[in-house]
């Protein structure tokens, strides 16, 4: 089983409209609603894929409520941990087929306790899994001190209990949760650029800070640029990846396929260039259509042969 943790999941409305006017009352066509957040969409891009999975993090309220009531329509196995504020709502506006904006709720707050209770809870099921995700942003916490306990508890149990640890997150605590040494990360060339002070100006800079992080004693970093080639090392070896071209739907949880094609790949065994193809295809694959995550395999490997994986050293 896979354990995917998200700390901050959120109920996303996506409304659809043929004409929207500005000033003016206007009544959607249709509307979709779904659990969102990173570890969630980790869980149902790897439920087609034919993978086992668990999703954790916090949820209350209402839209807590529905959110959990969707997975379980899903079919996607889940044990939150339920907090006292209100888990926030997402609704994202699409006009004439484009997605014009998206308006989020304020991030709901963890108290200290909560942290507590869910750390006790998440440990029985690191026992139970193969590999543990910690994805997306993180909520309000209480303390100051509160976030990197909860990123410390969770990936040091894991990683003494020999169960292999991504990590998909951002924030200005990245420095310090990087420290506690996850076995893969990945962030976009922006977040790595905020968060991590990194300069890329050309390919050199990417591979030399990966270089970097793999002497900091993280296994295997990738870091992505969307639609662009991107870079990973892996037991000090560097690879760049070149995306199939395509006609871009919605990248909306493309970096999640993406992570769930990883776990995959890392589950099968595969090879490790393999693994990039399929990580790489389930991203691609993703962007071509409005929903999130929802991928079948035959869709997925209808990419595997339209891009590059290349060693470079």
């Amino acid at each position: 089983m896979i354990l995917t943790i998200t700390f901050n999941p959120l109920l996303e409305k996506t409304l659809f409209f043929d004409k929207l006017e500005r000033g003016k009352v206007n009544r959607a066509k249709s509307i979709i609603v779904q659990a969102g957040g990173k570890g969630v969409n980790v869980s149902r891009q790897l439920k087609y894929l034919g993978l086992d999975s668990l999703v954790a993090g916090f949820i209350g309220g209402e839209n807590g409520k529905r959110l959990k009531s969707i997975l379980y329509r899903e079919e996607i196995k889940n044990s939150f941990y339920q907090i006292n504020s209100e888990t926030r709502e997402g609704i994202v506006i699409v006009d004439n087929d484009q997605i014009l904006e998206s308006y989020f709720d304020p991030d709901p707050l963890v108290l200290s306790k909560e942290v507590i209770g869910f750390i006790d809870k998440a440990k029985k099921a690191i026992l139970n899994s193969e590999m543990v995700i910690v994805s997306g942003s993180s909520p309000v916490f209480e303390t100051s001190d509160d976030e990197l306990l909860i990123f410390k508890e969770i990936l040091t149990y894991a990683n003494e209990n020999d169960k292999f640890t991504l990590l998909d997150v951002y924030g200005d605590r990245l420095p310090e949760i990087l420290k506690l040494k996850p076995d893969l990360v990945h962030v976009n060339k922006d977040e790595a650029s905020k968060y991590l002070n990194a300069i890329f100006q050309d390919e050199d800079d990417i591979v030399e800070f990966l270089k970097s992080m793999y002497k900091a004693g993280i296994k295997i970093f990738s870091i992505t640029a969307g639609h662009e080639s991107f870079y990973t090392i892996n037991q000090g070896y560097v690879y760049k990846t070149t995306p199939p071209e395509i006609q871009c739907i919605n990248s909306t949880g493309s970096g999640d396929a993406f992570m769930a094609g990883i776990i995959y790949g890392l589950h099968h065994n595969l090879p490790f260039e393999e693994i990039l193809r399929w990580a790489t295809a389930c991203g691609a694959a993703n962007a071509t259509k409005f929903s999130v995550c929802d991928n079948e395999i035959r869709f997925v490997e209808a990419f595997l042969n339209k891009l590059k994986v290349e060693k470079l050293n």
